[in-house]
């Protein structure tokens, strides 16, 4: 074999070897993504979805006994101490263990007239689980969907999920318009603490406002931020 040959057939050797060097790249990625979702998250999103749009879409009863049912259904599967405790960021370690008591009567409430109040309108809508992804090195999943409305274009919501010691799927955070509502929160009680010379109980006396009125947080200037 000339010097020629051989050096053509070494470098088609290496292409070849680079070749299947980006195709096995390339297959362990995908493999890698395929590992990373959670099918059974998914079909507990869809279950949980399925039922609530069916309580919303309900008319043997009333629109507060409808909406009522739907804020009872969505609290039920999420874990609000793991969600209130987070909120409130650095001041939960200052608080007196009364204070975080009353704070997480408060923080259900709270909770149930926003999903009373806002997720309601999401009647006569249909949700579609479009994935899921797992996230913080596996302990969370976050399953990505959309509503799908008679008219107009979809909304995107994400669920972000985490086992509870009973290795049930509970919801930690929601998103919906690009907005995390637990972040959301947790920016908004912090700011009311930090405005009001650390005081936590100047937090409990603005949701005792809020739930006396049936108010639940404002998201309005966090969704025309991210619209």
């Amino acid at each position: 074999m000339s010097k020629v040959s051989a050096k053509m057939l070494q470098l088609s050797w290496a292409k070849a070897a680079l070749v299947l060097f980006v195709a096995s790249a390339f297959l362990t990625q995908a493999n890698l993504v395929r590992a990373e979702t959670d099918p059974d998250a998914e079909a507990f999103i869809n279950t949980v979805a399925e039922e609530a749009i069916g309580l919303l879409n309900d008319q043997s009863k009333t629109q507060k006994q409808r909406t009522d049912e739907f804020a009872d259904l969505v609290i039920a599967n999420a874990d609000m101490t793991a969600i209130g405790y987070f909120t409130l960021g650095q001041y939960r370690r200052s608080a007196t263990p009364a204070q975080l008591d009353a704070f997480m009567d408060l923080f259900q409430s709270f909770t149930k007239n926003f999903y009373s109040l806002r997720l309601s309108e999401y009647a006569n809508q249909t949700l579609e689980v479009t994935g899921s992804q797992m996230v913080n090195n596996g302990k969370e999943v976050i399953v990505t969907s959309q509503l799908i409305q008679p008219e107009g274009a979809p909304t995107d919501v994400n669920w972000r999920l985490r086992k509870n010691a009973e290795g049930q799927y509970k919801l930690r955070d929601l998103q919906v318009v690009g907005v995390w509502l637990a972040l959301e929160q947790r920016s908004q009680f912090t700011a009311t603490i930090a405005n009001n010379n650390g005081s936590f109980d100047s937090l409990l006396d603005v949701l005792r406002e809020r739930v006396a009125s049936g108010e639940g947080f404002d998201t309005s200037s966090a969704t025309d931020g991210a619209q």
